[in-house]
């Protein structure tokens, strides 16, 4: 079983919709029930990409406070990925949650076994931007950690933090494979431009070999409830989502 992480240190850089992209993106290439993917964001929004918004469902947090088994919450899709949201739930069932997830470190690592995906498997988990005890669930059970960052300043001043919660993290998981991931990249405006090349020269050993160019074609599939790679195949981020999957 493969756990790709995919995580920020600010909101707004488009990090659900990479998560979503790729998990369609690695569906095309598995086959079906292979790629299945997890919300631990509490703004509930990764299944909306994948057009389940009317489907009804207790969520993580329901289904984890109430100790049921993830796979009787888990949605399928019309895109070979299936899907466990967040749930719409209290503000009292959230904090409850992320209090057992406190209390328990390795809770994560231990539901996705119990859930018996297998072998081939691969699960792709969503987090909430910045530090939190989400982020620690899944650094500390993933095999990859993609870092989701917008070639701009503010994403450029959250490194400092990002590289210290890393420091932290692979002091303990020394083999953790972690990439930053440039996310709208723009080569036609020089500020984007520059930002990118300058990102890449300060965190070259990390990363990830991939860009993932602006594209409003993005933007328009979760209009449509539905990955890039189904509203627009032929599309630069459909390409560069199959090359990054």
């Amino acid at each position: 079983m493969s756990i790709i992480g995919v995580v920020s240190m600010k909101g707004g850089v488009g990090k659900t919709s990479t998560c979503a992209n790729l998990a369609a993106a690695l569906g095309a290439q598995l086959g079906a029930g292979r790629v299945s993917t997890i919300d631990l964001d509490p703004q509930n929004a990764l299944h909306w990409h994948f057009g389940l918004v009317d489907q009804d469902t207790t969520g993580v947090c329901e289904q984890s406070l109430t100790g049921g088994n993830w796979r009787n919450a888990m949605l399928q899709s019309a895109y070979q990925v299936a899907c466990l949201p967040y749930g719409n739930v209290s503000e009292a069932d959230r904090e409850a949650f992320e209090g057992m997830l406190t209390q328990s470190p390795q809770w994560l690592a231990s539901q996705i076994k119990a859930a018996g995906w297998g072998k081939e498997a691969c699960v792709v988990v969503d987090t909430p931007p910045g530090p939190s005890v989400y982020l620690k669930q899944v650094f500390d059970c993933a095999d990859l950690v993609l870092i989701v960052l917008l070639p701009d300043a503010g994403s450029y001043a959250t490194i400092p933090d990002m590289e210290i919660w890393l420091e932290d993290m692979l002091a303990a998981r020394p083999k953790l494979k972690v990439f930053y991931l440039l996310n709208q990249i723009d080569r036609s405006e020089a500020l984007n431009r520059d930002t990118a090349a300058f990102l890449r020269r300060q965190l070259k050993p990390r990363m990830c070999p991939v860009d993932i160019h602006n594209d409003e074609a993005v933007a328009e599939a979760l209009a449509f409830q539905q990955p890039v790679l189904s509203y627009e195949p032929h599309g630069q981020a459909s390409h560069d989502f199959t090359r990054l999957a």
